[in-house]
């Protein structure tokens, strides 16, 4: 099966254009979004925006659509807002248990586990077992770039080792599959323009927040729980939110920056 040849060899190695011209032109833009959350600036690329910060990369629009059935749900941000989100190291891999994958250039046929781990499934018997008489369409080719956003496990031996859609009902969400810890979010400090990103977001009692300065000027958080210190580049501060209510900040050194923590039990 080839790559759709909407995805470049320059996207590939950066961010991949899933190509709904529509939504870029008609989404309305906000600044209400979360973890968990899908977001797209004033292009056609669509981020999975994770609790840790960072918005994470769609190798191609078949990994897209393993944890998504349209496009119904993207956010769009300012391009502003896009830019202050860190991209992710690791890319969004396939849904555990949707499908099975192969490397175009190794015949060996893996199942995806949680993690990105591919385990090797050794006969067409024990395909058939796990994914039924057509199950040999049930199997998509990675090109060689894509085969980095995974590692390889343990191979199968019985059908017992792998339950796709077991598998599938514990791996709901992108954020369960690279094993983040939702209780722990982070908030990013942009320019004064940009402000925090997201500058309201709603965590649960007992989560800690913190927040990563993504710019060269000095910020210090102050809400009423306290203050931090002076934040340069990559500087972070965190506190935990163990009381429900609404919290407002804002940067004391740039009053216009201000954002909001709403804790829920």
């Amino acid at each position: 099966m080839q790559t759709n040849k909407l995805f470049s060899l320059v996207a590939l190695a950066a961010t991949l254009a899933l190509g709904f011209a529509p939504l870029a032109t008609h989404a309305e833009t906000t600044s209400i979004f979360g973890p968990g959350d899908l977001v797209k600036g004033s292009g056609s690329t669509v981020y999975y925006f994770a609790s840790d910060g960072y918005r994470y990369v769609f190798p191609n629009e078949k990994t897209y659509f393993t944890w998504y059935k349209d496009f119904s749900s993207v956010k769009q941000i300012t391009d502003g807002m896009l830019s202050t989100l860190p991209l992710a190291r690791n890319n969004v891999t396939y849904r555990p248990g949707y499908k099975m994958v192969k490397v175009t250039t190794d015949p060996k046929t893996y199942v995806v586990d949680q993690g990105g781990v591919l385990r090797y499934v050794p006969s067409q018997e024990l395909a058939q077992t796990l994914y039924g008489l057509s199950w040999n369409n049930k199997i998509d080719d990675l090109p060689d770039s894509y085969f980095a956003n995974y590692r390889v496990g343990t191979p199968l031996v019985t059908a017992a080792d792998f339950k796709p859609a077991d598998i599938m009902t514990q791996t709901t969400t992108i954020s369960i599959d690279k094993q983040l810890d939702t209780n722990k979010v982070t908030v990013t400090i942009g320019t004064v323009g940009n402000g925090f990103v997201p500058p309201t977001i709603t965590v649960k009692s007992g989560s800690t927040v913190t927040w990563t300065s993504n710019d060269s000027t000095e910020h210090t958080i102050a809400g009423p729980w306290g203050s931090s210190q002076s934040l340069n580049y990559q500087g972070t501060y965190s506190h935990t939110f163990n009381t429900a209510g609404s919290f407002d900040y804002k940067d004391s050194q740039h009053t216009s920056m201000k954002g909001t923590i709403n804790v829920v039990q």
